[in-house]
């Protein structure tokens, strides 16, 4: 089943994106989903293999400025280790039956080889890192990095356990 993934909107995290609230372009509100009259409703996005349930809403008066936050919002900023100067990247992605949802990737921009790319991770540990790029939409090279083997080390200690590999969706490889 072919899907597409749309750009909503990328922005780098602040002090206030990270312990606050996340401010969401008013220009893309069209491509979120609609308020249906109300002020708030719990907004669904993909991350890695996880569906997250944030809050997204505007205020009643005055600066109907849309945002995700609230409890849900630094539920998922927690749990990710997302820090200032990391990347939110929202996507909207359509599947050929009509259907769409939202798939969030989040990291630290870095240059890979003169590419500006984006390193994903738990920011935890420094054992494994990520690096994806989108050259063109419907394309992604993704190249996970782990610790390097030292000298005389076992090579078979090096690779990760059979339950430790993980199966990318087959989207990523769609043109």
């Amino acid at each position: 089943m072919a899907v597409h993934s749309k750009l909503v909107f990328s922005e780098l995290l602040s002090d206030t994106d990270i312990n606050k609230r996340l401010a969401v372009p008013s220009a893309i509100q069209s491509s979120l989903p609609p308020f249906n009259g109300g002020h708030a409703l719990i907004f669904h996005f993909l991350h890695g293999t996880r569906f997250w349930p944030i809050l997204y809403s505007i205020r009643t008066g005055g600066y109907n400025k849309p945002v995700f936050s609230g409890r849900l919002w630094r539920n998922f900023v927690i749990y990710n280790n997302l820090n200032v100067g990391d990347r939110f990247t929202l996507y909207q992605v359509q599947v050929e039956d009509g259907s769409s949802y939202y798939r969030v990737e989040v990291g630290r921009e870095i240059d890979f080889l003169g590419i500006n790319t984006m390193a994903s991770g738990s920011g935890s540990t420094a054992e494994e890192h990520v690096i994806t790029h989108h050259h063109q939409e419907g394309i992604s090279l993704e190249l996970s990095l782990g610790q390097p083997n030292m000298e005389g080390d076992d090579n078979s200690k090096s690779l990760l356990p059979a339950n430790q590999y993980r199966t990318l969706p087959s989207s990523t490889f769609s043109l």
